[in-house]
């Protein structure tokens, strides 16, 4: 019996006086359906290593279908989880079954979920059961272009509560919420792609990506989207301060506020250009940045007791922003490390 964990040696031969030839374990090869004549993949890895595709060139991974028991479900959220749950698995097929008639809650939920998944569509629906499908291809998205719209969507979300308070514009704050849902709907994307290409590696061999710089785009895309909570954290916290019609904390957010975006936006930009000596520096401007934070809280001698306690609130935020921008330079030093 042939066991993944299993490590053979096996002597190199000549053959014709200039190949080099190998023999395949024969329980291996039958295991994943080897016969005679067929071809296998070879793909050199960064490690001096290399993989065998059994199934060569063309491989890819078998369709993969998630089953979810409706009849088991009576609440609206863990119904929504659960799908979420299954997409960032990486099945290419989301079942919904009943042995009964399924709800109305069941049914609004699975639309409402494949309206904000990216690339599921509803593909049958009857009495019993509702077929989700993913009609993507996974090869043509690369999570770096995902990690860069994310970026755009999540610094426009920050400056606008910027402009807001900058121009008392209360308007300015309405959205975010609605445009934080588009962040995270990207960071499922992507956090389904680190899983994908984990089951088939061939994906991203295609790509000229290995499973590192997937994984990384994965982490990098949860740092932005807490960010992207902390930009709607920012708006909710902002409105006492507008409301109040004090202005004396103002100058202060506004200029520790800009500060923080600009190193958001740079610490991102030295991730995907593998550039170390600016992430440090992004570093070392996050570290002063996480002490001036403290600075929108030290104002509450010159606020009342309401819009104190959200300047120190925004102050929190301010400071996640800047840590969560560190983060993300530290791991452009990582990654420039390979």
């Amino acid at each position: 019996m042939w066991h993944q964990s299993s490590v053979e040696l096996r002597k190199i031969q000549i053959t014709g006086g200039s190949s080099f030839m190998i023999t395949l374990p024969k329980e291996w090869a039958e295991s994943v359906g080897l016969k005679k004549n067929d071809t296998v993949g070879l793909q050199p890895q960064p490690d001096g290593s290399m993989t065998i595709y059994p199934k060569g060139e063309e491989a890819v991974l078998e369709s993969s279908t998630k089953v979810i028991d409706a009849d088991q479900i009576t609440d609206r959220d863990f119904l929504y989880r659960q799908l979420v749950g299954a997409y960032i698995a990486g099945h290419d097929v989301i079942e919904i079954r009943s042995e009964g008639e399924l709800t109305s809650m069941v049914a609004s939920t699975a639309s409402a979920f494949t309206q904000t998944a990216i690339g599921l569509e509803i593909l049958e629906e009857s009495d019993t059961r509702i077929i989700i499908k993913d009609l993507m291809d996974q090869g043509e998205i690369r999570p770096a272009k995902s990690v860069e719209r994310m970026k755009v969507l999540v610094r426009n979300m920050l400056n606008d509560v910027l402009d807001a308070l900058k121009e008392r514009n209360v308007s300015l704050l309405c959205s975010m919420s609605d445009r934080d849902r588009e962040v995270d709907r990207i960071d499922w994307l992507i956090s389904r792609q680190v899983n994908i290409h984990q089951k088939d590696i061939t994906i991203s061999r295609r790509m000229g990506m290995n499973l590192c710089e997937i994984n990384r785009c994965g982490n990098v895309s949860r740092s932005i989207e807490r960010i992207g909570d902390h930009a709607v954290l920012l708006a909710s916290n902002l409105r006492p301060l507008l409301e109040s019609g004090s202005t004396a904390a103002d100058e202060r957010i506004l200029s520790i506020g800009r500060d923080v975006v600009s190193l958001f936006v740079d610490s991102v930009g030295t991730w995907s250009n593998k550039n170390m000596e600016a992430a440090n520096v992004c570093i070392e401007r996050g570290e002063a940045l996480v002490k001036r934070s403290k600075e929108i809280a030290d104002m509450y001698d010159v606020l009342d007791e309401k819009t104190a306690m959200a300047a120190e609130l925004v102050s929190s935020s301010v400071k996640r922003v800047a840590e969560y921008s560190m983060d993300i330079a530290e791991m452009a030093i990582n990654a420039a490390m390979d």
